[in-house]
């Protein structure tokens, strides 16, 4: 009966192709064959009864929902699914909310859903929700970070020091909401995915679990993150939030109506996978997709979360391709995912992605090959094109993920690409630290249009990245500008480690944060004829010197306007710099570090309006003095018809502010975690005396203390001594500590700028039951009983006098106030010091130490004394 029914349905018409007779299969979502699932059986089924091989299945406009991908396998190859004419019919891996909302008082609109429902993303009205976080943008920092190896298992504990305000709206949930919230880390080029074990707002403690961090770019000190995933979060327009019983909330956005929203929620994490066995050379061969918008898939954090990856490798596709040949992709658009878009990963060859628009993606846009080499050369993926693509706006869930990544594999063509809007790089090429076997050989990376990159969330990166030997490899003829890493790294051209035998030549280089050609180690590079311009923070950069040729720079424009010329390693006989033009507007050009050849020239380059982007010569006169080339920089990017163009340069564009500093150092130090300080400097003489944190029965709170022990013969008078480096240039700074002293204790508190040689603030001495200043008795004190010392001083134009306030246990606080400052030039906080001067066995205990800044005037305390 189902033969009978299906074969109805297929239209078989002798069409002349390259592959036979054609048989038209149409897909309509009021039809009998109502997917392209049921299209691939349909198709099965007639393979079976007759021998035509070739097909064309035509998609009607409609949306086709999946709630699981659709597989392809080798008898599913030579098949054309196409859109029918003028239509764009919508494969999603996702489900339309067709509930019932309710909007309450506040504007957020909620709906109750099955209760067994869980995701992780959200579309409404075509546009990604933001998944309730704080803060909305940029991120928080820790301030400390403590690791406990768990037993044998391979497993850590971190326990995570942050500001107590910034987990103020954690501080009523239960223990099972606060193990649904999700940390998400951002150090150098990393993302880390932790859920939440605990939290102790009022002491600013969070405790996650995972693997244990790379000793290379773990957490710590600074490390920017976000809390993802509560109820107190949602607080913006755009943000939403699925409670584990089922009731979504969502804050809508201006314009959005209540009554026509469309809402979707992923059901699949793929829509199509394309599964050969290229290993038993059983491949899917010759299947294309044109036309047809794939959507709506997503990615469901597993228990452990999201261990830091490079270019997010583990991730997976929207379209997962293994063991394929002839795979294509044309006019096609593959968006709202929760992973990457397309990959081709295993024994793929000959496979195209042409004029697609690839966007709105989790990580990232296209994946080419793998990171491992396989050991049968079938397994190995080659020859794959990605051309005329317009790869925008991805990064959402995984900001470390690159919009086009080549690992092991070579041969590959990656050509007039529009690659903008991510956090991290924008084409990654190999997959090798060093020098040892690389696939990554013979790669092309030619005219792709490359900018807007990191936006100042994470760093080391470039708009076009090289990793280990790729001979073969070149890159020419792209634009990359406007790339802002957080901290280091927001280069145009990077050769990683070990990069080797690269060809880069006729780039265009412009408005970088750090340069716009950076190689950290590499053998026999060229790079030659191209442009770089208006790096922020210096132009071009050299790390590691090796013994051997790392680079030839030659023929090069450098034209810049602030920061250095060459930065790290230059002048020695492994990098050869020669016949290149220099110029910075209204400022000297120093040759002396790099280039010494006597081919180079300082000269203005005749550029039309570099500033605003035009790198057109009107005059050629300087350049051939170097035998530069002129080369045609609008050839990069998408070509073809007026509207795709046109697409491509009218795309919105983020906004490349510079997140905030990281605060001011805080502290709020119970020692508790059997560390010392975040950010503390210690001296010490190793054969006498330290500083350590013990457990003591008489802690002031907790069990811990911070102990400075010292005794004869110290090489130093202030040995031991710990400091703190607060860097606190105005408003009011207090330093809040208890300190128990030994009857023989001679202790130094002490603040200090950076002058040379240093201005001291307040300071006060500790000695022989007495506490003074350097100019006044204030009071005598008792030895073996905690005394709390609460210090503020005004910096900055109030800087002139200080107040200390000392309370004794049972006593009232004394205050003495308006003490003057031991140097009245004194104006900065950059130093404090906490320093055992006795000249005989001593011990100074100290907890709850507090460190602090605030923006306001410092109130005079009346005086008791």
């Amino acid at each position: 009966m189902f033969k009978i029914k299906i074969s109805l349905f297929l239209t078989v018409l002798a069409l002349p192709t390259m592959l036979g007779a054609e048989t038209i299969v149409r897909v309509s979502p009021d039809g009998p064959i109502r997917t392209l699932g049921d299209a691939r059986d349909a198709i099965r089924q007639q393979r079976a009864e007759r021998s035509t091989e070739s097909y064309r299945v035509v998609v009607a406009q409609g949306r086709y929902e999946l709630s699981e991908p659709i597989f392809f396998e080798p008898r599913d190859g030579n098949v054309i699914y196409e859109a029918e004419p003028g239509t764009r019919p919508v494969i999603s891996g996702g489900r339309r909310i067709a509930t019932t909302w309710t909007q309450a008082q506040d504007g957020v609109w909620t709906t109750q859903l099955p209760s067994d429902w869980h995701f992780e993303q959200l579309w409404v009205n075509g546009r990604r929700a933001i998944r309730a976080r704080e803060p909305d943008r940029f991120f928080h920092y820790l301030m400390r970070v403590k690791e406990d190896r768990l037993g044998e298992n391979g497993r850590a504990r971190q326990t995570l020091i942050v500001r107590p305000d910034e987990l103020s709206g954690l501080e009523r949930l239960s223990p099972e909401q606060i193990n649904r919230i999700q940390l998400v880390a951002f150090h150098k080029w990393d993302t880390t995915r932790r859920y939440l074990d605990s939290v102790d707002a009022a002491a600013g403690r969070i405790v996650v679990t995972g693997g244990p961090m790379k000793s290379w770019n773990p957490l710590t000190h600074n490390t920017g993150y976000q809390l993802e995933n509560y109820r107190a979060a949602l607080d913006q327009p755009g943000e939403w939030f699925l409670d584990p019983s089922g009731l979504l909330s969502y804050q809508p956005r201006d314009g959005e109506s209540i009554n026509d929203a469309e809402v979707i929620a992923p059901i699949s994490d793929k829509v199509l996978v394309i599964q050969g066995n290229a290993a038993k050379e059983d491949s899917v061969e010759n299947l294309q997709f044109r036309g047809l918008a794939f959507r709506n898939c997503g990615w469901i954090s597993p228990p452990g979360g999201f261990e830091p990856s490079q270019a997010a490798s583990p991730i997976e596709a929207t379209i997962q391709i293994d063991g394929a040949e002839g795979i294509v992709f044309k006019d096609c658009e593959i968006g709202h995912t929760g992973g990457y878009g397309i990959w081709f990963r295993k024994g793929c060859r000959d496979g195209r992605v042409e004029r697609c628009f690839i966007h709105d993606l989790g990580a990232g846009g296209v994946r080419i090959g793998e990171t491992g080499i396989a050991s049968n050369e079938p397994e190995r993926t080659s020859q794959i094109t990605i051309d005329n693509n317009i790869i925008y706006n991805g990064g959402h869930v995984f900001p470390c993920a690159v919009g086009v990544w080549i690992g092991q594999s070579g041969h590959n063509s990656v050509t007039h690409n529009e690659i903008a809007d991510f956090y991290y790089t924008g084409i990654s090429v190999g997959w090798r630290w060093g020098y040892a076997e690389s696939l990554a050989n013979n790669n092309r990376i030619q005219f792709n249009h490359i900018h807007h990159l990191g936006q100042g969330y994470l760093s080391d990166m470039g708009g076009i990245y090289t990793l280990g030997p790729s001979p073969g490899t070149v890159l020419s003829g792209n634009v990359i500008h406007d790339i802002d890493s957080w901290g280091y790294g927001g280069w145009g051209l990077y050769n990683d480690e070990g990069s080797t035998d690269i060809l880069l030549e006729n780039n265009l280089v412009y408005r970088t944060k750090s340069g716009g050609y950076h190689q950290h180690y590499g053998r026999n590079n060229l790079i030659r004829n191209n442009i770089f311009a208006l790096g922020r923070e210096y132009q071009v950069r050299r790390s590691r010197v090796e013994d051997h040729l790392s680079f030839m720079f030659e023929q090069n424009i450098v034209y810049y306007d602030s920061g250095e010329l060459f930065h790290g390693q230059w002048g020695d006989k492994n990098v050869r710099v020669r016949k290149n033009l220099y110029w910075r507007p209204g400022g000297e050009v120093d040759l002396s570090k790099a280039d010494q050849s006597g081919e180079s020239v300082v000269a203005e380059p005749g550029f039309i309006d570099p500033q605003k982007g035009d790198f057109r010569l009107r005059d050629t006169s300087a350049i051939e003095r170097i035998g530069f080339q002129p080369f045609d920089s609008s050839k990069s990017g998408v070509y073809g018809d007026e509207t795709w163009v046109r697409r491509a340069k009218t795309l919105p564009m983020p906004p490349m502010d510079q997140p905030p500093s990281p605060p001011p150092l805080e502290l709020h130090e119970d020692f508790e975690l059997g560390e010392l300080p975040v950010n503390a400097g210690t001296s010490v003489d190793d054969r006498f005396g330290g500083i350590d944190v013990i457990d003591v029965p008489h802690a002031r709170s907790g069990s811990r203390v911070l102990r400075l022990t010292d005794a004869p013969g110290q090489s130093q008078s202030y040995y031991p001594m710990l400091t703190l480096s607060p860097n606190y240039k105005e408003g009011t700074s207090r330093c809040k500590f208890a300190v128990r002293l030994s009857e023989d204790a001679v202790f130094q508190h002490e603040w200090r700028d950076s002058a040379q040689p240093y201005r001291a603030g307040p300071s006060l001495w500790f000695e022989k039951g007495n506490l003074r200043t350097p100019k006044r008795h204030l009071m005598e004190l008792p030895s073996d009983q905690w005394i709390e010392i609460d210090v503020t001083a005004a910096l900055g134009e109030n800087a002139g006098v200080w107040n200390v306030s000392v309370t004794i246990a049972g006593q009232s606080p004394h205050t003495f106030a308006d003490l003057p400052n031991v140097n009245d030039q004194w104006h900065s906080l950059d130093w404090v010091g906490f320093i055992s001067q006795a000249k005989t066995d001593a011990v100074v205990d100290i907890d709850d130490l507090m460190l602090n800044n605030r923006r306001t005037m410092m109130t005079t305390p009346a005086s008791s004394n």
